[in-house]
């Protein structure tokens, strides 16, 4: 007699089946696929965003680096100022801007009045009139010296000290290409020193009234009043007719003088004139 074998407590399982690992993985990759798709619009705008200036996902980590910082140009001296504007003076070009220069690193200092009287006493050569009126463009002022057939060839100062009074004298150096004449015509004025009120540790040259003379070399043709007039209008009318003129000391070496026409002057306000002279101090007549 065959008996059968009972296990207790345990219950008769039914026989699943496991289903393939090829057939598990067909949705999976399905998924993925769709995903794929999906993000596919995205990264295209991922990849145009820098030339949009974004910076977006892995993108930003290939861009190219910013370039180092130029470091900044050190700081002029006072002495580098000075032979730049002499460059500037010597080759006739970019003298503003170097007079620019020499004034942003300078710090006037002439407290001292008998050094001022002693630095500006003598002869002093007009280098250049600095301006930005119209009128005194170099186009223009050639083109006016045409028109009136008269050359403005130099331009002198003379200081002299006497007390408290300041002898004031400047000497236009003229010709006249069509018919030959040429000379001197003297404009004369007294002024005062005394300390700037518009700048610190400087001291200003206030001139009053003035007085004309000319000076023919020979036998002059032309009309007088012609030669003043046209004089006039070619130099700077600040130096023609210094009356009610003040200008400020803003620089002064051995050769050479900036001054500036002080804000409220009768005529020239903010011009700069550059001065030099051929013979250093205590050595001009």
């Amino acid at each position: 007699m065959r008996l059968n074998r009972v296990v207790v407590g345990v219950p008769k399982l039914n026989r699943v089946a496991t289903p393939r690992a090829d057939a598990m993985a067909r949705p999976l990759l399905c998924l993925l696929l769709q995903g794929a798709a999906a993000l596919a619009p995205l990264q295209g705008a991922a990849r145009v965003a820098p030339l949009q200036g974004a910076t977006l996902g892995q993108d930003a980590a290939i861009a190219p680096p910013s370039p180092p910082a130029v470091p900044a140009a050190p700081p002029i001296t006072v002495n580098e100022a000075r032979q730049q504007l002499w460059t500037a003076l010597d080759t006739n070009r970019d003298v503003a801007p170097a007079v620019d220069r020499l004034l942003g690193v300078h710090q006037c200092n002439y407290e001292t009045r008998a050094f001022v009287e002693f630095s500006l006493a003598g002869a002093w050569r007009l280098r250049e009139c600095v301006s930005t009126k119209p009128s005194r463009e170099p186009t223009k002022l050639a083109a006016l010296s045409l028109e009136r057939d008269l050359v403005v060839d130099e331009v002198t100062q003379h200081l002299a000290f006497e007390g408290e009074l300041v002898n004031v004298r400047h000497e236009f150096a003229w010709r006249r290409p069509r018919n030959g004449d040429k000379g001197v015509l003297k404009a004369t004025s007294h002024g005062t020193l005394v300390e700037s009120t518009t700048r610190l540790r400087t001291w200003t040259l206030e001139c009053s009234d003035v007085k004309h003379s000319l000076h023919p070399e020979g036998k002059l043709t032309s009309d007088a009043a012609d030669v003043v007039d046209a004089v006039a209008r070619l130099a700077p009318l600040e130096l023609f007719d210094a009356s009610g003129t003040r200008t400020d000391l803003e620089y002064v070496d051995p050769e050479l003088r900036l001054v500036g026409v002080a804000p409220g002057s009768a005529r020239g306000a903010n011009h700069v004139h550059v001065w030099s002279r051929d013979e250093p101090w205590g050595l001009a007549s």
